[in-house]
């Protein structure tokens, strides 16, 4: 039994957060495999509260994890992100033409990954996001247009990585 306000706030908080933590599970899931020239880079997971194609990227809560089969300097990850934006059509859109600012803080919290290591991109309900190394949470951003910009090097139609698109999307 309760005994205090104090005690049902925090119960309400710890509730709250297992529901919040379920929701996303719970709902549409699908994994894919990010091969370049035939060699296997990276499996991927995307869970989100389902939707059309086009809207998923947009979605919240979701949670996608890439578990990586080889290692990355944190530099070059960084360096890639910038170069799959530029080539998206959604990087011309004035929401997301202000990347300097996510490239900078993806800087601070990005580690350097080794194979086996996951990087894990959560999208709260609010539009907030932050990221999990390893299944640790290592930072956030609070910007609300990040989420969709950043989705989009991987959901988007024009993406790069078509292949991995159809089988995160359930299109194959």
């Amino acid at each position: 039994m309760l005994r205090s306000w104090r005690q049902y706030k925090m119960f309400a908080v710890v509730a709250w957060l297992i529901v919040g933590a379920v929701e996303v599970s719970a709902n549409t899931a699908a994994t894919g495999t990010y091969r370049w020239w035939g060699i296997k880079i990276y499996d991927a997971t995307l869970e989100h509260p389902g939707g059309q194609p086009n809207e998923v990227m947009y979605a919240r809560p979701l949670k996608f994890t890439i578990v990586y089969d080889i290692d990355i300097d944190k530099d070059d990850l960084l360096e890639t992100t910038i170069e799959q934006w530029e080539e998206l059509a959604i990087s011309r859109t004035e929401s997301c033409q202000e990347r300097q600012p996510w490239v900078q803080r993806l800087s601070q919290i990005w580690p350097n990954l080794e194979q086996g290591d996951s990087l894990t991109f959560e999208v709260f309900q609010n539009g907030e996001s932050q990221f999990l190394y390893n299944q640790k949470p290592i930072g956030t951003l609070a910007d609300t247009q990040f989420a969709p910009c950043f989705l989009a090097i991987w959901l988007a139609e024009d993406t790069s990585a078509s292949s991995l698109r159809k089988q995160l999307l359930n299109l194959e």
